[in-house]
């Protein structure tokens, strides 16, 4: 969800706020929230800090980082704790950030590589500095915390509330100026495959990335929360697929899936998409072949067949000529030669050259299905049936 005007008011005096303190002390810092999220860094033109600088673009810190910190005791400390070089980088000095007694961030400040083993001496001016910092981050954490509550309200009371709850959500997200009204709208789902947890705060964050980095008119606003391990953005413009791909390509995030709903219209009938959105993501996870990324426009017949009971499908359940296909040593091998002819169309040469095989070599392999499954494939009612069996074979995992 984008920053309300107060939270980005906080952000801007946040940003002064830092650069002065690191002008005090001639070093960069980087200043992280409890939860070691990059909420803001001075600029310096001569740093070369590589390792500080794939914090800064990564948005977080590493977790060599993170527990080395937690292993000096940064949090109980009174001011700053010296920390060993860290992933090629340099020594730092790690203060924790504090207002009225709560720890609410911490400030890493880089040393010098001519002065390794200086002490920070620290005035009362820089700890006042520090001090102002703390109650900007406290107030950004409160702004956060009330705003993240609202759209879990909202957003859960549009995707999965009555008619009347939708309209009513419907009507705050847009009078309350958290979505911009646009003609459609779209659901994004992100979450990891079933079986799998993935983590509160990854998919917060995954959330927030996704929100900052795939729309194509960022100057429209956007929703988003994470509901019962599932983060869900209602997106009021066209995503760019591109950044969501790359997005599930970083490290952090692997292990998610993304589904896409279709554009729906009003703003109240998103939990259409939302719905579209969670059976794309079902396709993700079943065929990796398709990626981490489906979206709804582009399943195709997928989009009845994964709305089956796959997990309660068996081999059984299957026509008889792919159980017996299925049921052969080199089954696999023809299961693939066949599926591959029924996608060209039965076009003997495309599939030869789709397999990187000889012609001879491919009729070979369909005179073996032939003989195996008993069926004529020039039958077209009998290509439609074993081209939609194999199918289902696959995302039922049989295959």
């Amino acid at each position: 969800m984008r920053a309300p005007r107060r939270v980005v008011r906080w952000a801007m005096n946040l940003e002064g706020q830092v650069q002065a303190y690191a002008d005090r002390l001639g070093r960069p810092i980087i200043v992280f929230d409890v939860d070691f999220n990059v909420i803001a860094f001075s600029v310096h033109d001569r740093d070369v800090d590589h390792a500080r600088l794939a914090i800064i673009l990564s948005h977080r810190g590493s977790s060599r980082a993170r527990d080395s910190i937690r292993e000096y005791r940064v949090g109980q400390a009174d001011g700053p704790v010296r920390i060993p070089p860290l992933d090629g980088g340099k020594t730092r000095h790690v203060a924790p950030v504090r207002h009225e007694g709560h720890l609410v961030g911490y400030i890493s400040a880089t040393i010098p590589d001519e002065a390794p083993d200086a002490e920070l001496v620290e005035d009362d001016a820089i700890r006042e500095a520090r001090a102002q910092i703390g109650m900007i981050l406290a107030a950004m954490a409160l702004g956060n915390r009330e705003d993240e509550d609202r759209a879990l309200r909202l957003v859960t009371a549009l995707l999965d509330g009555d008619p009347d709850q939708r309209a009513r959500a419907a009507d705050e997200l847009l009078t309350g100026g958290l979505i911009s009204p646009v003609p459609h709208y779209t659901v994004i789902t992100l979450s990891p495959p079933p079986g799998a947890d993935a983590g509160s705060a990854t998919l917060r964050l995954a959330l927030d990335r996704a929100l900052a980095s795939i729309p194509v008119f960022p100057s429209l606003k956007a929703v988003g929360t994470v509901i019962d391990g599932e983060a869900v953005l209602v997106v009021p413009y066209e995503i760019d697929r591109e950044r969501l791909a790359a997005l599930l390509a970083l490290p952090a995030f692997t292990s998610l899936r993304a589904g896409v709903g279709g554009a729906h219209s009003p703003l109240a009938a998103a939990h259409r998409s939302r719905r579209e959105a969670r059976i794309a993501a079902r396709g993700a996870s079943i065929d990796p072949t398709r990626g981490p990324v489906v979206h709804w426009d582009e399943l195709g017949l997928d989009r009845v067949l994964l709305q089956l009971p796959l997990e309660r499908i068996t081999m059984s359940d299957l026509p008889a000529p792919v159980q017996r296909l299925l049921d052969e040593q080199s089954g696999p091998d023809l299961a693939r030669t066949l599926e591959a002819y029924l996608d060209c169309g039965c076009d003997a040469q495309r599939t030869a050259q789709e397999l990187h095989v000889h012609r001879s070599t491919l009729y070979y392999r369909l005179d073996r299905v032939r003989a195996i499954t008993d069926v004529d494939l020039s039958d077209g009612l009998v290509r439609r049936e074993l081209h939609a069996a194999l199918r289902v074979a696959t995302l039922a995992g049989l295959r």
